[in-house]
């Protein structure tokens, strides 16, 4: 019995982030894994038509080849990753072209606004991996794999939310994101009051 072309995309993706030591470790399957799940959460609370296969598809492959070392371009670079590994398992031309446009709207480095509710899903789903208590350990994970200093990686967050929060797009997940950021701020907060008790 055939997989199903989500269960094909996900094992590539594994065989992919297993096999690739200078992707971002904020940016490998845990990361795609989260998405996904969110994904499909804010597809479910939302009244609107969705193509979870395409949404679902999108969310796997989003940051399919991001370098540490390249995360202003890697929308350019997944988005040819993508292509490639979905051209190699036979999957529907127009169907492929849905799921870049959707990739290629994800993210607040190039800002384009999403077109559809799935690439305003992805969009979402994507940011909200962003903050909360996984968001503040993806960030010192990702900052840490560039080298930069506590305080250098602070800075970087807060110029990341700041850039990346008023972009979100549906109302549920920005109820989602007001919820969280109480923790990211009071994060800050007790970070600058122990540095200022030294």
């Amino acid at each position: 019995m055939q997989k199903s072309i989500i269960m094909q995309v996900h094992q590539k993706v594994k065989e992919i982030f297993d096999n690739t030591p200078k992707q971002s470790v904020s940016h490998r399957l845990d990361h795609a894994e989260r998405v996904y799940k969110r994904a499909i959460k804010l597809a479910k609370l939302l009244n609107e038509k969705v193509d979870l296969e395409i949404l679902k598809i999108s969310a796997l492959l989003h940051d399919i080849d991001e370098p540490y070392y390249e995360k202003k371009n890697h929308v350019t670079r997944s988005l040819k990753k993508a292509t490639k590994i979905l051209k190699n398992l036979n999957y529907p031309e127009n169907k492929i072209q849905k799921v870049l446009k959707i990739i290629g709207e994800h993210s607040s480095e190039i800002i384009k606004h999403p077109t559809s509710i799935e690439a305003k899903i992805l969009y979402d789903a994507d940011k909200l991996d962003g903050i909360g208590a996984i968001g503040i350990a993806r960030v010192f994970a990702f900052c840490g794999q560039q080298g930069l200093t506590p305080v250098q990686a602070l800075e970087w967050y807060k110029q990341k939310i700041k850039k990346s929060l008023p972009l979100m797009q549906t109302e549920i997940a920005k109820d989602m994101a007001k919820r969280e950021m109480e923790y990211v701020n009071s994060f800050f907060k007790k970070y600058e009051n122990e540095e200022k008790s030294l």
